[in-house]
């Protein structure tokens, strides 16, 4: 039980994460002119998606995060970025970690022509930055995603399913001031879970999801650097709550 508290923190921010998923966004459209605006904050980010039923049949969504190391001293919930206070969960050991992505989307709802369960499917594209210290990562992602749920009077209920494509590159500079650069590529699965509940404009959505490498990269970082399998790290489990408007 000691060794599950131990690395609860660590499944929540990710050591030295250089790459924070996007929390799905699944707004299960339900009508042309539909307009949603969701906020939400989680451990270590802040989220914003905005979508738009442009027809009856097709959508258009755009999503993005910033990790909490852009604004302030804190870079996640439990760490600081002084490493005098840094415990081994901390992302914080080697100074302020900044994390920027923001993605686009189309896809098609009322898949199931139903009044209670809907069915949507989305494929989109994004971009993200990452730095932390003398590290710096770019990457350029693609993704299919395919949303269900169930609305019963106030409350609804949903599940998410993304598959995701990235291609990262990744640059730093040693203690010595030389420079290096290392091109990969990453495979995602990326499930997720909601609920919704409040009213047809107003409603809040607590959200658990997972990111799971499908593959990984296989590298070592030179001069006697950390193995990428210490540094580059993806944040494995989610958990966010946020406000969802609906227009």
């Amino acid at each position: 039980m000691k060794k599950v508290l131990y690395l609860l923190p660590f499944l929540l921010s990710g050591c030295s994460s250089m790459y924070i998923p996007q929390m799905a966004n699944a707004p299960l459209f339900e009508e042309k002119g539909e307009t949603q605006v969701e906020l939400s904050v989680s451990t270590n980010s802040a989220y914003a998606s905005l979508g738009y039923a442009c027809s009856d049949k097709y959508a258009v969504v755009l999503n993005g995060n910033m990790s909490f190391g852009n604004i302030t001293d804190y870079n996640d919930i439990f760490t600081h970025k002084d490493s005098s206070r840094a415990k081994y969960t901390d992302i914080s050991v080697y100074g302020r970690y900044a994390h920027k992505y923001l993605e686009a989307a189309v896809g098609r709802y009322n898949l199931l022509q139903s009044d209670s369960y809907k069915l949507e499917a989305f494929a989109g594209a994004g971009y993200g930055t990452a730095e932390e210290k003398s590290y710096r990562n770019r990457y350029g992602l693609a993704f299919a995603q395919v949303d269900f749920g169930q609305k019963v009077k106030k409350f609804e209920w949903g599940l998410s399913m993304r598959l995701a494509s990235s291609l990262h590159n990744l640059d730093w500079t040693d203690d010595y001031g030389k420079s290096f650069d290392k091109k990969f590529s990453m495979v995602h699965l990326e499930p997720m879970a909601f609920c919704r509940v409040g009213g047809e404009h107003v409603s809040f959505v607590p959200k658990i999801g997972l990111s799971l490498p499908i593959t990984s990269p296989a590298f070592e970082l030179v001069e006697g650097a950390i193995k990428d399998s210490d540094y580059y790290r993806t944040t494995v489990l989610h958990v966010s709550l946020g406000v969802r408007f609906k227009f």
